[in-house]
């Protein structure tokens, strides 16, 4: 299944089709039982100066959703529309209509029951979270957005049984959906066939002019049962899934000619999470033992090899203060007796820095993301005015760098300054 229909449009059109869109919504209105409203209206405006193939590029954004319902059925409705353009010697504009929530849910004491598309985002710690394996990635724009913008919702039945200190939580995807991808002509694309580079390969000559293949999309996402714990000082959980990655792996296919088809593999995954407060912070950790991670030979083979992730993070506010700061130690391990091209061994040190000043009217934050094993750089400082109610006016930067492999050396000449206006109602 796939309702994401895709069209083109000028781009001189790009903001007054989602300003005509908000003027037609409006606010809240009650209509049998139905409260429909304007969720998010947003734009964001962007310059590369080093980037050889896009010099500019522009974003917005328009969510609405509707929720009603009658004793123990609640229901939800919501659709997004997004809109793209990007200027320079690779141009395009794209405007994509998509779902957001759409469920119908019944709520017993103790049992609530779901079925229709809804957002299933498991983990604790922020950025990188090795046990979300369920949900649909947004990577449109790479990671210029926080982790919870840059999932969509997904196709699903849900049960959650909830107990007095515990929750049961068993999902399963009766279709796949996979992650929403960047044009192709796209500065954020993971594949450059016309300088032969691959995001997490790196520059392989060989991909100078293949051709991408879409993936096979038939049968079903996954199944997934997740089971927490809230305890006196310390809450934990296990989960097993059974889930196909929602993010592509580009495998080349043997011939004369170079192909990258796209692939999902199903993996088994065993998770396990905590979090805790002591010495004045918020403790998370996580641990995930993957059955098929992909790797590429060197000889151009595919293959998938067990692995493990982590993450230990810390959320605390120095001294006290309004200021709050994130720190996460993050690892992954790839198991494998073969000669691959793909990295095996990944350490990162993450986290944000984020302080209000002029009595909240002021925000200022940095995002960041340092490897610790190859020199893997980004950096996402972000000054915000919140001043005006609902309303956000920020501007900011994202800068990479790093080695060929690494993500950051990927993105390394797609520096870029922002401009945006956000409204949430």
């Amino acid at each position: 299944m796939n309702t994401t229909a895709t069209r083109r449009m000028p781009s001189r059109a790009l903001m007054a089709s989602l300003m005509g869109a908000a003027s037609l919504i409006g606010g809240p209105v009650g209509a049998q039982g139905l409260d429909l409203r304007l969720d998010t209206l947003g734009v964001e405006l962007g310059a590369l100066p080093d980037h050889p193939e896009a010099s500019s590029m522009v974003r917005a954004k328009a969510a609405v959703s509707g929720k009603g319902g009658s004793g123990p059925w609640t229901y939800a409705l919501g659709a997004r529309l997004d809109a793209t353009a990007q200027n320079g010697a690779q141009s395009f504009d794209r405007v994509r209509l998509d779902y957001t929530e759409n469920y119908l849910r019944w709520q017993g004491e103790q049992l609530r029951v779901t079925a229709g598309t809804q957002n299933v985002l498991w983990g604790r710690v922020d950025e990188i979270s090795p046990i979300d394996r369920l949900s649909r990635a947004d990577l449109t724009h790479a990671m210029l957005d926080r982790l919870p913008e840059r999932r969509r919702a997904v196709p699903a039945i849900r049960v959650e049984h909830m107990g007095e200190d515990s929750k049961l939580d068993v999902v399963w995807l009766p279709v796949f959906e996979p992650a929403v991808m960047p044009h192709e002509r796209s500065a954020w694309s993971p594949v450059d066939t016309r300088n032969g580079r691959l995001l997490g390969i790196g520059t392989l000559p060989a991909l100078i002019g293949a051709k991408v293949q879409a993936a096979d999309l038939n049968g079903s996402g996954g199944l997934g049962a997740r089971w927490t714990v809230e305890g006196s000082g310390l809450d934990y959980g296990v989960s097993l899934q059974r889930a196909r990655a929602s993010q592509p792996y580009y495998r080349v296919l043997p011939g004369s000619t170079v192909v990258l088809q796209a692939v999902h593999p199903i993996s088994t995954v065993l998770g396990a999470e905590l979090e805790t407060e002591a010495a004045g912070a918020t403790w998370r950790a996580e641990l995930a033992w993957s059955s098929a991670n992909p790797v590429t030979t060197q000889a151009l083979q595919y293959r998938t090899a067990p692995g493990l992730a982590w993450v230990v993070g810390a959320e605390f506010f120095p001294g006290d203060s309004e200021t709050r700061v994130t720190l996460q130690l993050a690892g992954q391990r790839t198991h494998t007796s073969a000669a691959v091209l793909d990295r095996t061994r990944m350490s990162y040190l993450t986290g944000e820095i984020e302080h209000p000043f002029a009595q909240g009217r002021w925000r200022a934050d940095l995002r960041f993301s340092l490897g610790l094993d190859d020199r893997d750089n980004y950096l996402n400082p972000r000054l915000t005015y919140t001043g005006i109610d609902q309303h956000e006016l920020s501007v900011g930067a994202h800068l990479f760098g790093g080695a060929d492999k690494t993500l950051g050396g990927y993105y390394r000449r797609n520096d870029a300054l922002t401009l945006g206006w956000k409204a949430r109602f």
